[in-house]
């Protein structure tokens, strides 16, 4: 659930949550965690859902081509 996904992203400290069966956080910054999941494990965005601290129009873009199913964004840029 989504709310729980917020909840790791907080409390952690990370910059963002994905989970598609399984519950994995990232640290790095701008879209680097995206774009490498994207390229590596691109059937673990497919369908995914995503808690992220800042979305800008390139992370916006990534979980597109990713197929994420649900994005709660902290803040997110009106281009994304």
């Amino acid at each position: 659930m989504i709310s729980d996904l917020i909840d790791i992203l907080h409390s952690g400290g990370h910059s963002l949550v994905v989970s598609n069966g399984v519950v994995a956080t990232f640290d790095s910054r701008g879209v680097l965690d995206l774009y490498l999941l994207l390229e590596r494990s691109p059937e673990f965005l497919r369908g995914a859902e995503v808690a992220d601290k800042v979305i800008g129009k390139g992370a916006a873009a990534l979980m597109i081509v990713g197929g994420v199913a649900t994005v709660h964004a902290d803040v997110i840029s009106q281009a994304a």
